[in-house]
């Protein structure tokens, strides 16, 4: 049986871009994966670190090649993805409406964890402070 850790894209972010928060990020992974946890996330994090890192080519924060880069560090991290079934689907509603928002992104990863049983790593304080659970965890370097 795995042990799953759910991560999002702004978790993955901080993992993969030059910053000061990259080190102490990779540092936290090395260590999960050496205690045998697999780190999870719903499908659209591939669409949205993609999205991210174009965006971010395109308005001239990052370069193409570090663009390049991080999405290649991303999908070398192994993350297991998960496609929504109807109970995810149904969950992910409910968590936007007790959230009181419009856009149903970050409750897909709250319904995986929850799910999972899993903790959630996000670098959304809004989102933490949001949901008040005390499964997702707040990378804050």
């Amino acid at each position: 049986m795995n042990t799953y850790l759910v991560i999002d894209a702004s978790f993955a972010f901080r993992l993969m871009l030059p910053s000061p928060h990259q080190k102490p990020c990779q540092t936290l992974v090395t260590q999960w994966y050496k205690e045998g946890y697999v780190l999870c996330a719903p499908t659209l994090w591939l669409y949205e670190i993609t999205s991210a890192l174009c965006k971010g080519v395109y308005f001239g924060q990052i370069t193409r090649y570090e663009g390049q880069q991080a999405l290649i560090l991303a999908q070398r991290l192994g993350v297991q993805l998960f496609s929504p079934d109807d109970a995810q689907t149904t969950l992910a509603f409910d968590w936007t409406m007790q959230l009181k928002r419009s856009a149903a992104y970050d409750s897909f990863y709250l319904a995986l964890a929850k799910t999972l049983h899993s903790e959630l790593w996000t670098a959304d304080k809004r989102l933490v402070n949001a949901a008040g659970v005390s499964w997702i965890h707040l990378i804050d370097t």
